[in-house]
């Protein structure tokens, strides 16, 4: 019986570690920009599969995500119009622990702002968090 409940927690943990490893900053850059490179095109399913790689988050939770995204985005096309484009903003630190990624996901009539947020507990990044907003006032402030 012990034996089962060691193997359960192991595969539970496996399931909920990322499973590729980023050593070096400059990788979760490269990830956050093929990611907006799907969500630009309407590919959630396969620019969360990216992230999945990276994020310490039980997949199920991450399908949810994609599943709310999409039934979300009818309204988005309805409001805003058609995809045309993606923008790299700016990035965003945390003395050594975190760093953050923003994007202007552009459309005929407005935009939305996507982050995508990674953070270093010890010798690897991990993915943190992915999100998007139409109200992007905070990124005027930071011009001033």
């Amino acid at each position: 019986m012990r034996i089962l409940v060691i193997i359960g927690c192991v595969l539970l943990i496996t399931q909920i570690m990322p499973q590729t490893s980023l050593e070096e900053v400059s990788k979760t850059k490269a990830i956050s920009d093929e990611i907006m490179q799907y969500f630009v095109k309407e590919e959630f399913v396969q620019g969360f599969d990216i992230a999945k790689k990276y994020w310490p988050l039980p997949p199920v939770e991450i399908e949810g995500l994609i599943n709310q995204i999409n039934t979300q985005w009818a309204i988005v096309r309805q409001r805003f119009g058609k995809s045309i484009g993606m923008e790299f903003i700016r990035e965003e630190r945390i003395g050594k622990s975190f760093v953050r990624y923003y994007y202007l996901h552009k459309f005929e009539k407005h935009a939305l702002c996507w982050s995508f947020t990674y953070y270093k507990p010890g010798d690897e990044w991990v993915m943190n968090s992915v999100n998007f907003q139409d109200k992007f006032e905070f990124l005027f402030e930071s011009v001033k």
